[in-house]
């Protein structure tokens, strides 16, 4: 019959072997949870700064149901977004290696917004508009839901518009042309250099163009079409 001295020695030393057991099995594997996921998708993202907007770019939201358990070693990962420009990606699948071995392979939802002032019409602006300053407002906007959003109003200046666009509304890069500097019917002067040499001499434009599209000119004198580059209103130069 065992003794209060030999039970307490006995329940000490299970006690010792159950913390050890807990112990060794603690080291076989490493837990990795919703805030580790999101540690490393934050990581990738300064990592791909180069390649994103200047923005604030911020994880909108994260979807890990649960954490899950690794093999213990030197854990690396890999990340790969669904869209290769990476603000429009919708899944992010990240790969993990313990000891360069291939161990576990998940995909996570994730949203990313990139917070910068955009664009937007300061009131209601009809097609044909040759934008000035008081034509645009600059406005805080997430660019992951625009489509192709100008970020500096000054690249908007002085175009025209090829649409409407109402008040408030983004203004798209597609949205603006550079004016026209010559219209079909106009008299122009034609410009001929060749060397230090230079000659001009009348014509009539056969459609529009703006600086540096090459245009079809007839020459006043021959009668005849030629291609020229518009170089300023009124002005086009012969292409060699």
């Amino acid at each position: 019959m065992m003794t209060n001295t030999g039970k307490y020695v006995f329940l000490l030393l299970t006690a010792l072997l159950l913390t050890a057991g807990a112990a060794f099995a603690s080291e076989d594997f490493q837990t990795v949870g919703s805030a580790e996921i999101h540690d490393m998708l934050e990581d990738y993202l300064a990592e791909n700064a180069g390649l994103l907007p200047q923005a604030d770019i911020r994880i909108r939201s994260l979807d890990v149901h649960r954490s899950f358990e690794l093999p213990a070693g030197r854990m690396t990962h890999e990340i790969i977004p669904s869209d290769p420009g990476i603000l429009n990606s919708r899944r992010f699948t990240f790969i993990f290696r313990v000891d360069d071995r291939v161990v576990e392979n998940r995909s996570f939802r994730a949203e990313i917004e990139a917070l910068a002032p955009v664009a937007v019409a300061a009131g209601d602006l009809r097609r044909g508009v040759r934008l000035g300053e008081h034509d645009i407002n600059m406005v805080e906007m997430d660019l992951a839901q625009e489509r192709n959003p100008c970020l500096d109003s000054q690249e908007l200046i002085g175009k025209e518009l090829k649409r409407s666009i109402r008040m408030g509304r983004t203004i798209d890069r597609s949205w603006v042309e550079e004016p026209a500097l010559v219209h079909r019917g106009d008299r122009v002067s034609i410009v001929v250099r060749s060397g230090a040499m230079e000659l001009t001499a009348t014509g009539v434009a056969r459609e529009d163009g703006a600086k540096n599209d090459v245009v079809t000119i007839r020459n006043a004198s021959s009668q005849k079409d030629i291609l020229c580059r518009v170089t300023a209103p009124g002005v086009v130069q012969v292409e060699l």
